[in-house]
């Protein structure tokens, strides 16, 4: 059986969904034991709930941020089920669907791929991409398995379950003028750096926060760990044998 983990349901178009996806799971006889996540039992908490009753699979039933909490929960100990609701485009892309009949039907076959995960030390897992987001241009400086140090500037900074880490800046260059007479216009400058490592430490100016479809996981200073092939998920085609 599988224990389900649903996000708290924001409207009652959501609601009613919960209930057309209790009545698919039990059609497809894998109906298990449902859990609404809500201000009194935290999705984390629900988790380990989860795995205290022995449950060797878990579904997180929601959106992208709620599945890297669940995920972040069970890692190394249970196999995580997605069911993507709402605003889970990521989750969508790594299962291969974003219908709810046949991420349900997935979850019946039971195929698994194995994928890494990045840890932000202590205790924050990255999953799906997370980003760091400055309301104006910020400095970033990082150092790269204790041997590449650099810095750059940035406007958008996404950091992978890979450990990859991309650097994305925009900024305008003033414009210039000719014999002090006039301007010939500003240029828009941009610029895209990658860059990959097994540990990284991030440092940041001002401090900023780490997010997970808009949800804070993490604040910079960041010291980032590749955890290998750390989690098995339920996807369409699977690549466990």
């Amino acid at each position: 059986m599988y224990y389900y983990i649903m996000e708290p349901p924001s409207t009652r178009a959501v609601r009613q969904t919960y209930q057309k996806l209790r009545d698919l799971l039990t059609n497809l006889g894998i109906a298990g034991e449902m859990m609404a996540a809500s201000p009194a039992r935290t999705p984390e908490e629900l988790a380990m709930m989860g795995l205290e009753r022995g449950y060797s699979t878990i579904v997180a039933v929601g959106g992208d941020a709620f599945v890297n909490y669940i995920a972040q929960t069970i890692i190394g100990q249970a196999v995580l089920g997605i069911i993507p609701i709402g605003e889970a485009q990521q989750s969508a892309e790594l299962i291969g669907t974003n219908n709810m009949k046949t991420a349900a039907e997935f979850l019946k076959f039971r195929r698994l791929s194995t994928f890494n995960t990045t840890t932000a030390d202590p205790d924050s897992l990255i999953f799906l991409d997370a980003v760091v987001e400055p309301p104006k241009l910020a400095k970033v400086s990082f150092v790269i398995d204790g041997k590449l140090r650099g810095y750059a500037y940035f406007n958008k900074m996404t950091v992978t379950r890979n450990l990859e880490i991309k650097i994305e800046s925009q900024h305008l260059v003033e414009p210039k003028k000719i014999l002090g007479l006039f301007s010939t216009g500003g240029t828009v400058v941009k610029s895209l750096s990658q860059f990959h490592g097994r540990n990284v430490r991030l440092t940041t100016e001002p401090d900023l926060a780490l997010l997970v479809d808009g949800r804070p996981v993490a604040k910079t200073p960041l010291q980032l760990r590749l955890n290998p092939n750390s989690l098995k998920v339920i996807t369409k085609r699977g690549s466990i044998l």
